[in-house]
């Protein structure tokens, strides 16, 4: 788990609490709206990864437009949005998994005070 170089600085917290888990991904379809699913991501290299099916929707919406976005929330009452341009790293064949790589440009936190 490493920081980027450029883009967003995450405080520890956030980087602990974003890796190896799910969060919901929204991509955005040719028609306009929304697309919103749960991925496991995991922290590599300063960007999130996560893989999905070669014949995912999710994917197709990529192929369109990269831009994305990643909400990862827990309790008590926390969460991370992280916004960026997806790279699609390999495809996967067959029952192979493809690998994407999000690049993180911009992020919001929040968490309620640790007592």
């Amino acid at each position: 788990m490493r920081e980027q170089a450029s883009g967003p600085r995450f405080e520890p917290w956030e980087l602990e609490r974003t890796d190896r888990t799910l969060g919901v991904l929204t991509t955005n379809s040719r028609d306009g709206y929304p697309h919103s699913v749960p991925v496991g991501v995991r922290w590599e290299d300063g960007a999130l990864r996560f893989e999905t099916d070669s014949n995912a929707k999710k994917l197709r919406n990529l192929q369109n437009d990269p831009r994305v976005s990643i909400l990862i929330h827990g309790k008590p009452k926390w969460g991370v949005l992280i916004q960026g341009r997806a790279e699609i790293l390999s495809r996967g064949a067959g029952r192979e998994q493809s690998q994407i790589r999000v690049v993180p440009e911009k992020k919001a936190s929040w968490r309620r005070k640790e007592d």
